[in-house]
């Protein structure tokens, strides 16, 4: 029998024991290995207890190239992945294989490094302390962000570069659940006082 032809129910269990490295690779032999692959990865069925890995950048590699480097095998790996260019982003969270970046215009995408799915999340400016600036153009080009809670104004609002706002503005984000199920929300801690956002599956604004 051919590897390819091998029945999908054993393909699964085969490949749940996988490292990622390894499941990257099976999932790139034919299109029945990389419908199981797939399969996986959106249901997390996946080896849990997986050796951790290092995503990192490098000029050498490119803008939209990452790294991941294998402490199981030693070894690195280059990761193609989509627009924004993942070396000017912020990470800000990492949840169930995906990790929540912060792009040159402050705004937020879930990405997944090794399948390289990607989410936009709802625009920076739907945060309630953020509005936006617009040149004599009608084009964005700063945000005007205001400094209070729902207790109290701590000071007059901030006008920031585009760039500028994820540096004052973000703290740390977190998914419920993996993403690829279709059903998770996303919990944004921001500037001021560690407040919090949510936003679920096909949000268009954070609550």
């Amino acid at each position: 029998m051919e590897a390819c032809s091998l029945p999908r129910d054993i393909l699964v269990d085969i490949f749940a024991t996988f490292e990622i490295p390894d499941l990257v690779r099976a999932g790139s032999v034919c299109s029945s290995w990389r419908s199981v692959y797939t399969t996986l990865r959106k249901l997390g069925k996946y080896k849990q207890s997986q050796t951790p890995c290092l995503l990192y950048t490098s000029e050498s590699a490119g803008e939209n190239v990452a790294g991941l480097y294998s402490l199981a095998e030693n070894k690195s790996y280059t990761l193609p992945l989509p627009d924004p260019p993942i070396r000017s982003r912020y990470v800000i969270g990492s949840s169930h294989g995906w990790i929540i970046t912060a792009d040159e215009r402050s705004e937020l995408h879930l990405l997944n490094p090794i399948t390289g799915d990607q989410i936009a999340l709802p625009s920076v400016t739907t945060i309630e302390q953020v509005k936006p600036v617009y040149n004599n153009d009608g084009v964005l080009h700063k945000y005007k962000f205001s400094w209070y809670t729902a207790e109290e104004v701590y000071d007059s609002p901030s006008i920031y570069d585009l760039g500028e706002l994820r540096d004052r503005l973000f703290h740390k984000a977190f998914l419920s659940s993996d993403p690829s199920s279709g059903d998770y929300y996303v919990v944004l801690i921001y500037t001021p006082y560690h407040q919090l956002s949510f936003a679920r599956a096909g949000d268009d604004k954070w609550t």
